[in-house]
């Protein structure tokens, strides 16, 4: 095992922030958001409003979410975030 941890830069359009690979275990995941924008996560489809509006992550605050095997996550921002805004941070089991 190894902790990840990566930054993104989140723009109007949902960005792969993290996938886990068929087998693994469920994994927690941290996200943190430094923009002063919210950052919204979801599926694929994630949007900013409407009916596919994501989880806001808002400012300065650390959120703890569950993956599975075979699942992605995306973010996409109402305004583009500046430069690493999104933090993610991660235990890589496998793959």
């Amino acid at each position: 095992m190894a902790i990840v941890h990566e930054s993104f830069t989140i723009g109007i359009t949902p960005t792969l922030i993290a996938t886990v690979p068929e087998g693994n275990p469920s994994l927690e995941l941290h996200l943190s958001n430094s923009d002063n924008n919210d950052v919204y996560v979801g599926d694929a489809t994630v949007s900013t409003s409407g009916a596919d509006k994501g989880l806001p992550i808002k400012k300065d605050t650390v959120y703890v979410l569950t993956l599975n095997a075979e699942d992605k996550l995306y973010a996409v921002a109402a305004i583009a975030t500046g430069a690493n805004a999104l933090t993610v941070l991660y235990s890589k089991v496998i793959g």
